[in-house]
């Protein structure tokens, strides 16, 4: 549940385009991190990437109990593979809609099918974070007594920046309801805190104030230029589904493709030599369920470039990914129009 939590929170400011969440995003580096700890686990979360379309995140963790020490340079602890981790994984979202579009699990070494709670976590973006007022925030000390004016001071989270405290740091701290879920956080009002001056983009401190207790996920380091040893995000590759179908326009070929692939060149492969001469197809696209698409090609460009009686393959590539093409395995035979 914590793990998600923090995903959740960048999920929820990801779809705040005028916001000044937003901007910390914006103005995020490749190699940010931080460190948090909570129900005796301990994550780090990297930024990878920041395009105009997505950020993709790298998530190591480890329970508590697997170190004996906290390691004097989380870096170096990576480089060393991360030894005791338990979880290894990258994340890309969607900047416009929080959408999670992919999740690859290095210690599985395959990609991770989200679970219907992760799924609906990726649906929490629409959730408002209102700016918890400055008398209302969280203060030092018992509360005073009826009629005594409240003098306490107000709390802060620790800033710690590469294994050191940082002094003098102020924070803007949000705050929104969990829905009605029937999950341990259902109902209940979650709190984050960010540093004011923008430095540094994700959440110091993330809270949930429950019925029974208050449950944090506190960050014990924060740095820039995190290493990682993995250097791609390895994508899904599109794949056929199942016949092509004739229609009343033409021909429909089914896709399943990842989120992150929505423009495709489309080609025709006469195999009925050896050369495999390749032709471009002309298309339209269908968007439909989920990752569910469909290819469109109109009768017209079926006859213009379809050779009678020569067999054909279809293959399909992702526009600026060549290496993700995939083909049928089944060749067919183009019979002239009559």
């Amino acid at each position: 549940m914590l793990r998600s939590l923090i995903i959740w929170a960048i999920l929820a400011a990801l779809p705040l385009l005028g916001s000044p969440l937003q901007g910390r995003i914006n103005r995020a580096s490749s190699g940010d991190y931080l460190v948090v700890e909570g129900g005796k686990l301990i994550t780090v979360l990297s930024i990878r990437s920041v395009t105009s379309a997505s950020i993709v995140l790298e998530e190591v963790s480890i329970p508590s109990q697997n170190l004996k020490t906290r390691p004097s340079s989380w870096s170096e602890w990576i480089k060393a593979k991360a030894p005791g981790h338990t979880s290894w994984s990258m994340i890309e979202l969607d900047r416009s809609t929080g959408d999670i579009l992919e999740c690859y699990s290095f210690t599985r070494s395959s990609w991770i099918q989200l679970s219907s709670q992760e799924s609906l976590l990726a649906t929490l973006i629409s959730l408002p974070l209102e700016p918890v007022p400055f008398d209302q925030r969280r203060k030092i000390g018992p509360p005073p007594s009826d009629g005594e004016p409240d003098t306490r001071k107000i709390w802060n989270p620790p800033a710690l920046f590469e294994g050191k405290k940082q002094e003098g740091v102020y924070f803007d701290v949000y705050e929104t309801t969990w829905p009605k879920d029937n999950s341990p956080l259902s109902g209940n009002n979650v709190i984050l805190y960010f540093d004011r001056d923008g430095k540094f983009p994700l959440p110091f401190w993330v809270q949930v104030e429950t019925a029974h207790a208050n449950i944090a996920l506190r960050t014990i380091d924060t740095g820039k230029n995190f290493p990682s040893p993995y250097r791609k995000f390895p994508k899904r590759i599109p794949q056929f589904v199942g016949e092509p179908q004739k229609s009343r326009n033409g021909l429909k070929l089914s896709l399943k493709s990842p989120k992150y692939f929505r423009h495709f060149d489309l080609f025709a492969i006469d195999v009925t030599n050896r050369e495999r001469q390749l032709s471009p197809i002309a298309h339209s696209l269908i968007e439909g369920n989920e990752e569910f698409l469909t290819l469109e090609i109109p009768e017209a460009e079926l006859n213009q470039v379809l050779k009678a009686d020569h067999r054909y393959t279809w293959l399909v590539v992702p526009e600026g990914h060549s290496d993700s093409y995939t083909e049928t395995t089944k060749p067919f035979t183009w019979e002239s129009p009559r």
